[in-house]
């Protein structure tokens, strides 16, 4: 697995677990990662094909991947929100 897979990976796990740890939100954790992972892909993907150097480790695209992990993560929690 090339090692910027494995770093934007660990953002997308790390992002919603550390919100449910703060938060106590997302409470649907795995819907919040599945979300988190599409984010990060596409924010690594963007990234590339941007040209952007911003906040870049190696290959990976860790701020924007971080800023995308975030995002899906309040839209889990405010889905959540919503359906009680």
């Amino acid at each position: 697995m090339p090692p910027a897979v494995v770093a934007v990976a660990l953002v997308a796990i790390g992002v919603p677990a550390a919100l449910k740890a703060l938060l106590g939100r997302p409470r649907g954790l795995p819907a919040a990662w599945l979300a988190s992972f599409a984010a990060v892909l596409v924010a690594q993907s963007a990234g590339e094909l941007a040209g952007s150097r911003f906040g870049v480790l190696g290959d990976a695209q860790l701020v924007l991947a971080g800023l995308g992990a975030t995002i899906a993560s309040l839209a889990v929690a405010a889905v959540e929100t919503r359906r009680r």
